[in-house]
């Protein structure tokens, strides 16, 4: 009996259960647009490691243009397997599923800064004479969340191109630092003591391995970019 309840313990830490991401965005699909962003990580240590993590929501009611209403909210935490919380851990702050102002939608294989999906579109801002893009003030939100970073035309071509591909984008690569992301420099400048102990954990060998463990692992299709452009 002893070693059956241990062998079930173990089943749930490795990854056991389904994506709460799965079925946030079945119930959002019904909004013309909508942002999903990792808002919170936590790894609880023990034998058995527990998971948890937290989704900010943004969306969009209404017929579109200036008649539509943004609505924010906070998921509740979810406790996850170790195979999912390894599909989030990179992308603190950053969207893992959106409905775009064009209908497509993406999943945590297209992860990208917040607001991104809205640049070079009329509708929310305009480039400047130096060549960022400016986001209108009823958007503020969406400046807000990128933490005070500025994007470029060079920034948003790299964006467009990962996009495209299926890919993650954290923003430009500058001495092996991103701006987004768990490890990128809005995190450690917006929530400090998050990154430091982020950084305590990095430096662990017991952390690094099951880092390389799940990433050895894969993954189910929302981790493969299996959600692409266009569909």
């Amino acid at each position: 009996m002893i070693r059956l309840a241990l062998l079930v313990l173990f089943l749930a830490g490795c990854g056991g259960g389904g994506d709460p991401l799965e079925d946030l965005v079945e119930d959002l699909n019904r909004h013309p647009e909508y942002s999903v962003i990792v808002e919170d990580l936590r790894e609880e240590e023990g034998f058995f490691p527990d998971y948890f993590v937290r989704f900010r929501v943004l969306a969009a009611s209404g017929a579109g243009g200036d008649s539509l209403r943004w609505e924010e909210r906070l998921s509740e935490e979810y406790q996850v397997g170790e195979e999912v919380y390894g599909r989030y851990e990179n992308y603190l702050g950053m969207v893992v599923a959106a409905k775009n102002p064009d209908g497509r939608r993406s999943g945590p294989g297209q992860a990208h800064p917040p607001g991104y999906q809205y640049v070079d579109n009329p509708r929310y801002g305009f480039w400047d004479g130096g060549g960022f893009w400016q986001f209108y003030g009823q958007y503020m939100l969406l400046s807000q969340l990128l933490g005070g970073w500025q994007i470029n035309r060079s920034d948003y071509g790299d964006y467009r191109r990962n996009y495209e591909r299926g890919q993650p984008y954290a923003g430009p690569n500058a001495g092996g630092r991103t701006p987004f992301g768990t490890g990128g420099t809005t995190v450690e400048r917006s929530r400090p003591e998050f990154f430091k102990r982020y950084q305590e954990r990095l430096g662990s060998p017991q952390f690094r391995e099951r880092v390389q463990s799940r990433m050895g692992r894969g993954g189910s299709s929302w981790g493969s970019g299996s959600v692409r452009a266009g569909k």
